[in-house]
């Protein structure tokens, strides 16, 4: 039997567009780098989501890419032609089958794209400036600036994301506005030194995500209804001298929770990290952005939060939906355990001999092993 203290977890929760989720667990998007080499989603990707699909009331998918330059991982799945669509489909019915809302997240790389991945093409971005994670690495990093058609080209791209998403039957989608990927590059001072419609001041750095939020919602609206969830996932500030502050990201998150998005979902390793920079530093940033969203639209904060007491803690502190990443990853029965009152069974280290066990795909597995011991949360 469930502990009373934790039935608010297991609570329902309406999103501002009205559909209503069975609890407040939300699975956060995790790269699997296990699809086939074309992009379509494989039957190992089908297990692992399988095997984590019964507890949650939202699941987000791994990034999905929305055309070839826009890859950056290896197998990662695409939704930019009609050949993804039958694997697309089966992905949405196998998160859907126990309940769970499947959001397919967007994704462009921008100039972290992964060479060798974009279809021949050089990477793109703002401004032609190298990704940091690429800053000692040699020429062929260097990105291209992307023309005005191009922009114009690479927002329609995420609508036609968006109708695919549509046509596979997902509940919704997340467009991946954080990590330094091509959206956020739109709007960071380090990568974007544009002076046209696209850049120049922080009110134009904010155009380019504003146009893919209008034409995702476009896309929503001629071809499905307002039930359809339309997600955006952002990062707090930027670790680069030159890069995003705090109090840009306020300014912005302010301007996003006026575009009729269904929720905004904050992207940080600790729920409870303080920021680097700001006017505030003595409120973690989960709880300055709950302020700065003021219900106007859902929020979901994510990061380090392992066990029942600490997800309670995050719900207790008025942020209504909690991503669970690592932690659904150790343990697939994490909702179940608590909805059996076994939530001191619950699992959060990863044996090296359970990779059958939890069903984690082999390329996953080997990445998790030989990298900082889990996957990077993107």
């Amino acid at each position: 039997m469930m502990k009373q203290k934790y039935s608010m977890i297991l609570s329902p929760y309406t999103l501002s567009n009205g559909t209503i989720l069975k609890n407040r667990v939300v699975i956060a998007p995790m790269t699997t780098y296990s699809g086939h080499e074309d992009g379509c989603v494989s039957d190992e990707e089908l297990a692992y989501y399988r095997r984590r699909a019964a507890g949650p009331g939202m699941f987000i998918t791994a990034a999905a890419t929305i055309s070839p330059v826009a890859t950056s991982f290896p197998r990662q799945m695409k939704v930019y032609d009609k050949q993804s669509i039958s694997g697309l489909t089966e992905l949405a019915g196998t998160i859907k089958a126990k309940g769970a809302k499947a959001i397919l997240q967007l994704h462009h790389g921008g100039s972290e794209s992964l060479l060798g991945y974009t279809g021949g093409e050089q990477m793109v971005s703002p401004s032609g400036v190298v990704a940091s994670i690429y800053k000692d690495a040699g020429e062929e990093y260097i990105p291209r600036a992307l023309n005005h058609d191009e922009i114009l080209s690479t927002i329609r791209d995420f609508g036609r994301a968006t109708y695919f998403a549509i046509q596979a039957g997902f509940d919704g989608v997340e467009i991946h506005g954080a990590n330094g990927y091509l959206i956020q590059q739109f709007f960071s001072t380090y990568s974007n030194h544009r002076n046209d419609y696209w850049g120049g001041t922080l009110e134009k750095r904010m155009n380019f995500p504003l146009a893919v939020i209008e034409e995702v919602k476009r896309i929503r609206d001629q071809y499905t209804d307002k039930q359809f969830i339309i997600g955006y996932r952002f990062s707090p500030e930027e670790p680069e001298e030159t890069g995003i502050k705090m109090d840009d990201t306020i300014a912005f998150v302010n301007k996003l929770a006026e575009q009729g998005v269904t929720y905004l979902h904050l992207s940080v390793k600790n729920v409870w990290s303080l920021p680097r920079s700001g006017s505030n530093r003595t409120m973690t940033r989960s709880e300055i952005f709950r302020d700065v969203i003021a219900g106007r639209t859902c929020f979901i904060s994510v990061g380090s939060i392992h066990t029942p007491d600490e997800a309670l803690a995050v719900l207790h502190k008025d942020i209504p939906l909690l991503g669970l990443g690592r932690e659904i990853l150790m343990e697939p029965d994490w909702v179940k355990k608590i909805e059996e009152g076994k939530e001191e069974d619950i699992i959060d280290v990863l044996p090296r001999d359970s990779r059958r066990k939890l069903v984690i795909p082999d390329h996953m597995w080997t990445n998790i092993i030989t990298r900082d011991g889990m996957p990077d949360k993107r």
